[in-house]
């Protein structure tokens, strides 16, 4: 922290709602060898605390999808039904036939979901769905889940 930051406070970190025009692009699938998750629909509306914020979840339409312990994330029903596939008894994984997008962070910002702000910090992954949707993943976790296209 500087003494700019430390007289008139913290810079806010900008906010994402689009990837820049200057956004270096990689092309990416979800890896074959990825693990499960468990999904299901939000059985009423309902607020998910995730590692980078809060996300809202639409009850009886929206998916919550389980990654793991305190690893969660919301998933508007088209796109949950174009990019997981089912495994059976609750079970799912993302469809390696879909190809994504990311960019790279320099720096911190908030990222505008669909579902909620989500802090990114600089070198996380700021993945672009199928429904042109962004979303941050930090470095290590995206190269578990994802190979180059």
């Amino acid at each position: 922290m500087n003494l700019v930051h430390l007289v008139l406070g913290e810079r806010p970190k900008p906010h994402i709602t689009e990837a820049p025009t200057h956004a270096k692009w990689t092309f990416i699938r979800p890896r074959d060898d990825q693990f499960s998750v468990r999904a299901r629909r939000a059985e009423a509306d309902c607020t998910i605390e995730t590692s980078h914020g809060r996300l809202s979840a639409r009850g009886g339409q929206d998916f919550i999808v389980t990654h793991g312990p305190d690893d969660h994330s919301v998933v508007k029903p088209d796109i949950f039904e174009r990019t997981y596939e089912p495994l059976g008894g609750g079970l799912y994984r993302k469809r390696t036939d879909v190809t994504l997008r990311y960019f790279t962070l320099k720096h911190p910002a908030v990222i505008r979901t669909l579902e909620g702000d989500q802090q990114a910090r600089a070198g996380d992954w700021i993945v672009e769905g199928v429904a042109g949707e962004l979303w941050p993943v930090p470095p290590d976790k995206a190269r578990e889940k994802y190979e180059p296209a």
